[in-house]
């Protein structure tokens, strides 16, 4: 589900995280977000702190806990685009999505217009890394950088410990107990029934 549905079929509490050019940070509790057709996340605002700490500082953090058990919901990283006061553009906005500031009617209000820098649930980081590089040593996504490219799935080694991310590994205890070669394959083993055509190595 995107965005723009979530919020539209989403019942829930949000909270708008700013701060001011000192850093000094402000929360405040904000309606579901309208997501424009462009991606970006629309908020009705009155010129309260929130609004000024934007004026000086464009990034804000926008956190939104679903109705219902547990912690499912969104967290929103964005960054100030645009802003309007445009009486016309804000109640057609608020057709759509109702957002409307609690306790404000009447006072003047502000259209703001944020881009989305990134989005993660509520709860985890939303990002389980499975691939790690054994070489490096850096976690990598599907199209991430991979010298020798392992998952949490791939087995450890019962002699050394390490990952086994291949069949030819062989580490230095276990090539000391190697006693056999297949004749066939040239694959070596410690024991012959291993083999398909063992020969013993002399």
């Amino acid at each position: 589900m995107n965005l723009k549905d979530y919020f539209e079929n989403s019942n829930g509490i949000g909270v708008l995280s700013t701060s001011d050019e000192k850093c000094r940070v402000d929360s405040a509790v904000y309606a579901r977000p309208h997501i424009t057709d462009d991606g970006r996340a629309a908020f009705i605002m009155a010129d309260r702190l929130t609004h000024r700490n934007l004026q000086t500082n464009p990034r804000a953090c926008y956190l939104f806990k679903q109705e219902g058990k547990g912690y499912s919901g969104k967290r929103l990283y964005l960054k100030k685009s645009s802003e309007t006061d445009d009486e016309e553009a804000i109640n057609a906005l608020r057709r759509q999505c109702h957002c409307l500031c609690v306790g404000e009617e009447g006072k003047k209000r502000y259209l703001v217009l944020f881009d989305i820098e990134k989005e993660l649930p509520l709860v985890g980081s939303g990002n389980v890394r499975k691939n790690i590089c054994t070489t490096c040593l850096q976690p990598s996504g599907e199209e991430g950088h991979m010298c020798v490219p392992t998952t949490e799935k791939d087995k450890k080694c019962s002699w050394c410990g390490a990952l086994i991310v291949d069949q030819r590994h062989l580490c230095n205890k276990k090539l000391q107990k190697i006693s056999y070669i297949c004749n066939s394959c040239g694959r070596t083993a410690i024991k012959a029934e291993y083999l398909c055509k063992p020969e013993e190595i002399k």
